[in-house]
């Protein structure tokens, strides 16, 4: 086929075309970056560029019948599915007439290489309005394909990412509405809301963390974009729909373009419920730290200064002693985190010394109770005053001495508490009061608000105590 055949093919509808146009119009062909060629009304291949050759990997022969519509080996669907050659778009356009715009293709070579192409085929028309072919101009854009691959990927990994976070996470654009927010950031604020919709925070309601409401258009989201700034050091409460609330800490940033326009805003909500409680429970601990404290002194000064000995070793034994009574009781407490103490331990470490002895035997009965941390002390003191009598005049003292401890319950939610010492030599009551009996009384009737009775029988000493629970 001669060049002037060709063109008289490309161009039937300009039959006074000179030879000269002709070449300078194949060389601008060629010269151009993308692929080109054409196809006559049978879809016959009449021209195609190097730039074509070069995207099929081969340089089909013009007018050949196994080349019909298109020059590349194969070609396939974006999806990877085979396009058969009598079905690419340049049949549709030779069939119908219109153009075709856009359309991706993969076109493989006959090396086994794929490239991704964009084909943009139109018409060719005779002076008269007949069709008379097509033509196709085509190009790489693989690599093209390949970045936004590349960035869907980045996307759907950041995605990933976002949505594993444990902090509730969300984005607006610049006018403020939600883009994007994570599964806990559903959890955060209870509800769903509208992507595009919403505006400034995905929170049912916002309030002040002094219990004022806060209107979203003034919550720090809104501030950050408002205001071109980050927002940081800010607390707010979100309110869900079924009334709980979550105190947060919000971190509004900006994003910006690559020109430095502000976009939009990400925010992070980190929960602080939990910690803001923390922070509660350790003020009141801290409270009732110094409350006991002082208590715990008070009580400690009362003891030295009602103390009364012959000599400075026996003042000190009884300090200690006394002290050390507290001290087994505040343990106790201290390990049930001041919520109470169990009334068998305080009786069982009160009396420990004295429960292996060879001249007493200690016999302890009753159900397990937790005491308030007041009674807890208040009967630590008593049982330490009883033991410390019966080492001085009581059981404890005798070769057949015997200390039998028992308490229950009695209605009205009352602890009945009995210590009853046996095998003792006859004695007397005091004649004088002294501390310990002072203790004993001062806790069960004026700070416990019970009942006391002290009964000195012949073979030894009787104590009934009844106190609230």
């Amino acid at each position: 086929m001669s060049e002037l055949t060709v063109a008289e093919k490309l161009v039937p509808f300009a039959s006074a075309t000179s030879r000269s146009a002709v070449l300078w119009g194949d060389q601008l062909l060629d010269a151009l970056p993308i692929g080109v060629y054409i196809c006559d009304r049978e879809g016959m291949l009449i021209r195609y560029n190097e730039r074509a050759a070069e995207l099929w990997g081969r340089a089909p022969i013009l007018g050949d019948e196994q080349h019909r519509y298109c020059g590349a080996f194969r070609a396939y669907e974006p999806d990877g599915r085979p396009i058969a050659m009598n079905e690419v778009p340049m049949v549709e356009v030779l069939r119908t007439g219109t153009p075709v715009v856009d359309r991706e293709i993969i076109v493989e070579r006959p090396d086994g290489t794929r490239i991704t192409a964009l084909a943009n085929i139109r018409p060719l028309f005779s002076e008269a309005g007949d069709l008379v072919g097509a033509v196709n101009c085509f190009q790489d854009i693989t690599f093209r394909k390949r970045a936004e691959e590349t960035v869907k990927e980045s996307e759907r990994r950041l995605r990933e990412l976002l949505e594993g976070l444990p902090a509730a996470i969300y984005t607006t654009d610049a006018a403020g509405r939600i883009t994007f927010y994570n599964q806990a950031a559903v959890e955060l604020w209870g509800c769903r809301p509208e992507i595009g919709s919403a505006t400034w925070c995905g929170s049912w309601k916002l309030f002040h963390t002094d219990g004022a409401p806060m209107p979203h258009h003034l919550c720090p989201m809104a501030q950050a974009l408002k205001e071109r700034r980050p927002i940081r050091g800010a607390e707010a409460i979100a309110e869900r729909p079924d009334g709980t609330r979550v105190t947060f800490v919000p971190y509004p940033t900006l994003l910006h373009d690559a020109s430095g326009a502000v976009v939009g805003a990400a925010n992070m909500l980190v929960d602080i419920t939990e910690r803001k409680a923390s922070e509660e429970q350790l003020r009141l601990l801290a409270s009732e730290v110094d409350h006991r404290a002082k208590n715990m002194l008070a009580v400690i000064q009362a003891v030295v200064h009602l103390t009364q000995a012959e000599s400075i070793p026996e003042f000190k034994k009884a300090i200690d002693g006394r002290i050390s009574a507290l001290s087994r009781a505040h343990t106790l407490l201290s390990s049930g985190q001041w919520e109470g103490a169990d009334l068998r331990r305080i009786v069982t470490e009160e009396l420990a010394p004295y429960a292996d002895g060879e001249n007493v035997r200690v016999s302890i009965e009753g159900p397990s109770l937790s005491l308030s941390p007041q009674l807890a002390q208040s009967l630590a003191m008593v049982v330490h005053e009883l033991a410390t009598n019966a080492v001085k005049h009581g059981a404890i003292t005798q070769p057949a001495g015997r200390i039998d401890l028992r308490w229950w319950g009695a209605p009205g939610d009352r602890l009945l508490f009995r210590w009853k010492e046996s095998g003792c030599a006859p004695a007397e009551p005091p004649t004088r009061k002294g501390f310990g009996m002072s203790i004993i009384e001062g806790a069960i009737r004026q700070q416990l608000g019970g009942s006391l009775e002290m009964e000195w029988r012949k073979d030894g000493l009787r104590c009934e105590i009844e106190v609230p629970l």
